[in-house]
């Protein structure tokens, strides 16, 4: 596992100051008035410092953990859970300007409640209300972004 640590925290330490880079290229403008990097470079920075803590504990860590942890590529890895994941998430960047935000995240979020890790009906409806609804009133109210409405809603 310390292997695959290792790996992977490399890989995505290249590619967070690969982003850094570009994202510092496009402008980050100040904070009050971000420009077209701001948030990419935001991401990137989390993301390299994750990869530098998977790094620091693969090198530094207790390696001698007595869990046993499966890593991605192996045989017991749900493919099928991570195919529909990904399947689920192409479906949703199709639909989002068709049928809106609200509707299309409420559907995505109720499907991966009850197929990826299987919940109660009662448990997953409520679970995709909050998430659709917290996920609104930050980035809609409080942020001021704006979501896709759908052309679906037109006809109402």
């Amino acid at each position: 596992m310390r292997k695959y640590n290792l790996i992977s925290g490399v890989i995505w330490l290249i590619l967070a100051i690969f982003l850094c880079l570009e994202s510092l290229r496009l402008g980050i403008g100040k904070f009050q008035f971000p420009d077209a990097g701001f948030f990419p470079l935001l991401t990137a920075i989390f993301m390299g410092l994750f990869s530098v803590f998977l790094l620091l504990e693969a090198t530094i860590g207790n390696n001698q953990k007595k869990e046993a942890k499966i890593a991605v590529w192996s045989a017991e890895t749900r493919w099928k859970k991570i195919i529909l994941t990904l399947l689920a998430l192409v479906i949703y960047s199709i639909v989002l300007e068709k049928i809106g935000y609200l509707l299309s995240t409420f559907v995505l979020m109720l499907f991966l409640f009850k197929t990826i890790e299987p919940q109660k009906w009662s448990v997953a409806v409520l679970g995709a209300i909050i998430t659709v609804l917290l996920s609104y009133l930050v980035f809609n109210v409080w942020l001021k972004t704006q979501f896709p409405v759908g052309e679906l809603w037109e006809y109402f």
